[in-house]
Formats: C-alpha cells, structure tokens, sequence
C-alpha cells in the first residue's frame, strides 16, 4: 500500500509556513503535504504525521519551531547557530528532530528576507554576495534547502516507509543572452532621425551586431547538438536594458515591476561575479512577497553559474574554473535539481578573450555532459 499524504500539525497556519512547507514537500521533494491545526483531528489520522510546532504531540516526528514563521512583519530577526554535520546553520533549536529550524532556514534564504532589512549596496546599487548569510556561513556553494529536503526526505522514510515521493530528474539549462542591434535600433533611429551619419553609423553596427549574434546562436547548437542540449536563448534591446535574464535585482522593486508587467518567470537570481546559490535553492520557486505576506505566480529560476564571474580574472584560467563549477554540478546533479548558468554573447565572441571562454564551454559540456560523468536525465 502507498501512502500519498504527509499530515503536518501546526498550531498556526501562517503564510509562511504554507510557504515553505509546499515548497519543501511539494516542489523539492514531490511529495503531498497536507495541514491540521485540529489536536483531535491530527491525533487520530492514520497518515504519516510530523508537527510543527513548540512541543510534540506524541510520538509523531516533531520540529520545534522559531518565531520566524510566525511572524507577519519584516525586522531584524535574531537566532543561534549549530553545528549539523561538517556546517554551520542558523535557527538553532533542541529538543526537536533536527537540532535547528529547518523550515525557518529555508524560508529566510529563499524569501532573500535579508535583502529587504538596510545595506550597504555594492558600487552597482545591488545586494554584495558577502553580505549573506550563506556566504558567512559557508553555504553558498551548496543548495541547501534541497540537500535539507533529501535529510528529511530519509527520516520519513525512516519512519514512514510507504510514504510516496515522485521521481526527479536532473537538468542542465544554459541561458544564452543575446544582444541583437536590430531590436535596438528603433528607439535611437527615432531620437536621431535627421543625424544621418549616426544613424548610418548605428545601422553599421546593427549589421555587426546581427552577424555575431548568427554566429554565437551557430556555436551554441553546434556544440549542444551531441548533448541533446536545448539551451534558452534571450534577445533583448540593447546592452543597457534587460529584464529577463542578465540584470540584477533589486527586492522587492524588481519583482514587482514583473509582476505588474504580467511576467511569469524569471532567470535572474544569481551572482553576477559570484557562483553559487544566491537563494539556497536549486529548485524554481514561486516568489514570496514579503510586503504582502503571499505566494505570488511569478516562478523565479535560481541561476547557479554567471559567466560574469570570468571577468575577475584578466585571462579566463579553464582547468581552475571547472574545477570550482565542477562542485556545483556534482552538488546539482545528487540533488536532482535543475542547473541554470548564464552566459553572455558578448563572453563567446569568436575573438580575443571570447576564443577561451568558448573553449571552456566546450570542455564544460566535455567534462560534465559525457559518460562516465553525464549528468543528463538518463
């Protein structure tokens, strides 16, 4: 007999809660979750059962909650840290099946909740990596809210053994930006319409621009094709705008002009000169709006992977840099989760600098797409 749905009881059901637990058990770990904040009720189900809450209520697996979840507005919140495993996490608790909050954790870094208190922007306006609290803690390299979901995953099992969990399968989706002068050329043809030689001179360019853009879009499918890659390409007006894949963002600003402009997905979550994971997850995920305190329908794409990392370097070091990505895929690809990495046309021009870095992407797609080490759905 395969038991479907897992019975949580909370004595309050926030926002947040619903939130995080969905995620967790829904999207991460493609199981069902269901809520009771009736003792009666919850005591005499026969389901798998596991409550949150501030003490247990019998012999189910319980998880003593913190007030972050609770809560309904955004201040600075304060916890301990322990040690679980070989790391260091936040919301520490005792007493409970994990000794931290785990659904507290994974809310704080996938709702970015420090993002929204007061910082000090870097010289780009925007969020510094080192600000994180995973990047203090050592977590950034890791999907930690996924490698979270599998330990929970194994102590349900433990105990629950016909608990159903869907099968996942890793994915790998490079997000080519492209720059084609054609789309970009309206705006300037109509601001210097009686300039002729700056329009002539722009319209050269949009030639340039449209034969590179040819030629990256060429490379791109020839090397995926062996791979069966489907890459996901994005054009866009010009090397100022952009907002889909490469922009920054800025919370909750950012978020909201998508959803007011009837966007429903996102590819910006990321470092652009950091790898690693900027909201803890490798799964994509509804965005929670803070302010409002409710699950929104824009899906955010949590990219790994930045080709603006290479230009810390002057020359782009190939065997170092897979060497770190490398880590993140491995890490990727246990989890079943799905691996976003974004790349610029302007990174894989076919000259200077960009002969390397598209040498490097061949011996990415060598080294991590190739058996013994494919890390394609099978």
């Amino acid at each position: 007999m395969v038991i479907m749905k897992l019975l949580a009881y909370v004595p309050i059901l926030t926002p947040r809660i619903r939130y995080i637990f969905n995620f967790i058990f829904n999207d991460v770990l493609k199981t069902q979750v269901g809520f009771s904040s009736n003792l009666a009720e919850f005591k005499a189900s026969t389901l798998p059962k596991i409550s949150y809450a501030d003490q247990p209520v019998g012999n189910e697996l319980f998880f003593k909650n913190t007030d972050l979840l609770l809560a309904h507005a955004i201040i600075k919140t304060s916890f301990k840290t322990t040690a679980f495993g070989d790391t260091i996490v936040p919301f520490a608790v005792t007493g409970s099946t994990l000794p931290f909050d785990v659904f507290a954790a994974s809310f704080y870094f996938i709702s970015r909740y420090e993002e929204y208190l007061p910082f000090h922007p870097d010289t780009e306006g925007h969020y510094p990596p080192e600000y994180s609290l995973q990047s203090k803690l050592k977590l950034l390299q890791i999907p930690v809210i996924d490698a979270w979901a599998l330990i929970l995953k194994n102590i349900l099992l433990k105990k629950y053994p016909n608990l159903f969990f869907e099968k996942k399968t890793y994915d790998f989706i490079p997000l080519i930006c492209m720059y084609p002068g054609t789309s970009g050329s309206d705006g300037l043809f109509k601001t210097t319409i009686n300039l002729f030689r700056k329009v002539t001179a722009v319209l050269r360019k949009d030639k340039t621009e449209d034969r590179k853009a040819k030629d990256i879009q060429a490379f791109v499918n020839t090397v995926h094709e062996p791979y069966r890659i489907k890459a996901r390409f994005f054009f866009k007006p010009s090397q100022d705008e952009d907002h889909e894949c490469d922009g920054q963002i800025n919370l909750p600003q950012s978020y909201l002009q998508l959803l007011k402009a009837g966007t429903v997905n996102d590819y910006r979550m990321g470092y652009k000169h950091t790898t690693g994971f900027r909201a803890g997850t490798c799964t994509p995920f509804p965005w929670y709006d803070l302010q409002l305190e409710k699950t929104t329908h824009l899906i955010v794409h949590p990219v790994a992977i930045n080709d603006g990392s290479l230009s810390n370097d002057k020359h782009i070091r190939i065997a170092p840099t897979l060497a770190q990505w490398k880590n993140i895929v491995d890490t990727v690809k246990l989890l079943e989760g799905k691996l976003y990495m974004t790349w610029h046309q302007d990174t894989l021009v076919n000259s200077g600098k960009g002969r390397t870095a598209r040498k490097l992407y061949i011996e990415m797609l060598s080294n991590f797409l190739s058996l013994p080490n494919d890390i394609r759905p099978q």
